[in-house]
C-alpha cells in the first residue's frame, strides 16, 4: 500500500531546496525571546549539545550558535545545507549532515536538546517523536517552533483552502487559525507518549514585505 500523504509531504519539503537562496533571503528569522525561553525551559547547560532537525539555511541555528552551543544539523536538501554551512562558517562547533531525520543514523542519548524550526511537520510523527526521544540525554527536551501568520477570514479563506488542498492533499492548510494549528501539533506530541506535558509559548512579532518580495 502506498502512503500518498507521506510521498506528498516529502515532495513538498524538498521543494524548498530548489530555491535555497530565496528561502534564505525572504524567510523570517525568530525573536531572541524565543531562544531565551527555550534555553530556560530546557535547562540547556552551558556548552550543551543540540540536534537540529531540518536546519534549512541556518536561520535558527545561528541564534543558538551565537551562545556557544554545539549544534548538529540534519537537512535533506543539499543546497540548503551548503548555504547553511557557508552562513555558519564562523562557528566551528556547528556541523551539518545531509539526510532526512527518518534516515539519519541516530545517536542514542547524545543531545541535551532536539529542536526544529519550521520543519518538524514534514517528519512522519510515528518516526520523528520516538527518534527524537531516543536521541536525548536523560532530562533532555524537545523544542518545536514555527513562525505563523494571523490567518485570513471570510470567503477568500474558503476559496484558497480549496486550492491548497488540491495542490497538497492531506497537508495542514496554512490558512488554519494559529490556535487550531498549535492545538493539533500539541496533541501529536502528547499522543506519541514519548514526552511529558507540552509547554506552549507565543511571541507575537511581525515582518512586512513589499509586494515584489
Amino acid at each position: 500500500m502506498v502512503d500518498e500523504s507521506a510521498i506528498n509531504r516529502k515532495k513538498d519539503s524538498q521543494s524548498f531546496d530548489t530555491v535555497a537562496g530565496q528561502y534564505d533571503e525572504y524567510r523570517p528569522d525568530y525573536p531572541q525571546e524565543l531562544v531565551d525561553s527555550i534555553v530556560a525551559l530546557s535547562r540547556l547547560p552551558e556548552g550543551g549539545c543540540i540536534l537540529e532537525v531540518g536546519n534549512g539555511t541556518g536561520k535558527a541555528t545561528r541564534l543558538f550558535a551565537r551562545q556557544g552551543y554545539a549544534i548538529h544539523g540534519i537537512e535533506p536538501g543539499q543546497n540548503l545545507a551548503a548555504l547553511a554551512a557557508r552562513n555558519l562558517h564562523a562557528y566551528p562547533q556547528v556541523s551539518f549532515e545531509i539526510t532526512s531525520f527518518e534516515e539519519w543514523q541516530e545517536q542514542p542519548a547524545g543531545f541535551d536538546l532536539v529542536m526544529s524550526a519550521q520543519a518538524f511537520h514534514w517528519v512522519a510523527g510515528e518516526i520523528g517523536y520516538p527518534k527524537a526521544a531516543r536521541s536525548l540525554k536523560l532530562g533532555g527536551s524537545l523544542a518545536l517552533f514555527w513562525n505563523m501568520h494571523a490567518g485570513l477570514h471570510g470567503q477568500i479563506s474558503v476559496v484558497l483552502d480549496v486550492i491548497y488542498q488540491k495542490i497538497t492533499p492531506g497537508s495542514d492548510s496554512p490558512l488554519n487559525s494559529v490556535e487550531e494549528t498549535i492545538q493539533k501539533r500539541s496533541d501529536e506530541i502528547t499522543q506519541n507518549d514519548c514526552f511529558g506535558p507540552v509547554t506552549v509559548r507565543r511571541f507575537p512579532w511581525s515582518r512586512s514585505y513589499p509586494t515584489r518580495q
